[in-house]
């Protein structure tokens, strides 16, 4: 069975640090049979390691309002031609942001349905109805699953579907829903278009889905073994480890010696860290 890692990049000094994390980490736990893939925009893939899967892709432009929620290239993607070359060479495939981290215990994560982390943008009733209201305008199944993650684990082909049906979704969504009232968060949002268009197309298109709150889309701010949880994620915080300090440079001249690699929060900081040391180019 082969795996991949997939994200998407484009050349953003916040993006680049982000990746160096994750590469390292990819890097880091030495897995046999996963590659990680990078979809980028022309200008940011010279800058990647060689021993990634560079695969060129353009921002998304139409309609132009995609212009305006670059969230949704981390989707837009999977749409292209050489997405399609994804279900050539992999069997499963993680969809994922670049703010992540991957853990030991993402060499023994085989789940057996389409699973997802854990969200958080439908806790207002209000929220949930407007869902399955767009849900049904659009002809389209909801059967009340509400709150994935942004990360996607499944089959290759399963991930580029529900990508493609969201990417769909999105352009509905920002086109007409938010055209030009954008709404509040936490209640109905334009800021969070991919959560809402992800969600819709895994009711739909997927009858079996998980949704795995320990090894997916974990916390980084965490004191737990890392050996729980294949896949963590950089939440808004400033408490270790912070993307935001990290970017900052708060943690430069901290020391490593005495971090413990078992717990998340001391792995995720040696890490980056490391990351720091190895990959100056793009760490700058």
């Amino acid at each position: 069975m082969k795996r991949a890692v997939v994200i998407f990049m484009e050349k953003k000094r916040d993006l680049l640090l982000q990746f160096g994390c994750l590469y390292t980490s990819f890097k880091h736990i030495n897995a046999k049979d996963t590659d990680l893939v990078v979809f980028g925009t022309k200008d940011v893939l010279p800058l990647l390691p060689d021993d990634c899967v560079k695969l060129e892709c353009e921002k998304a432009s139409h309609p132009p309002e995609l212009l305006h929620y670059p969230r949704i290239n981390s989707i837009h993607c999977f749409t292209t031609e050489k997405a399609k070359e994804l279900e050539k060479h992999y069997d499963i495939i993680l969809r994922t942001d670049v703010d992540t981290f991957l853990t030991p215990a993402w060499n023994h994560y085989y789940p057996t349905t389409y699973t997802v982390g854990k969200g958080g943008y439908a806790t207002y009733q209000i929220v949930k109805d407007h869902l399955k209201r767009v849900a049904k305008e659009l002809g389209l199944n909801h059967r009340s699953l509400h709150n994935l993650g942004a990360t996607h684990y499944g089959k290759t082909k399963s991930v580029i579907d529900v990508s493609t049906l969201a990417v769909t979704i999105g352009k509905h969504l920002l086109t007409k829903e938010f055209k030009t009232d954008k709404g509040k968060w936490p209640s109905w949002y334009g800021g969070v278009i991919n959560m809402y268009s992800n969600e819709i197309a895994v009711n739909h298109l997927i009858k079996d889905v998980s949704i795995d709150r320990r090894h997916l889309d974990f916390e980084s701010t965490s004191s737990d073994s890392v050996m729980n949880h294949a896949h963590l994620h950089c939440w808004h915080t400033d408490h270790v480890f912070s993307k935001f300090q990290f970017t900052a440079g708060k943690y430069d001249k901290l020391e490593t010696k005495n971090l413990n690699m078992n717990k998340i929060k001391d792995y995720c900081l040696a890490i980056a860290l490391k990351a720091k040391r190895d990959l100056p180019e793009i760490m700058k």
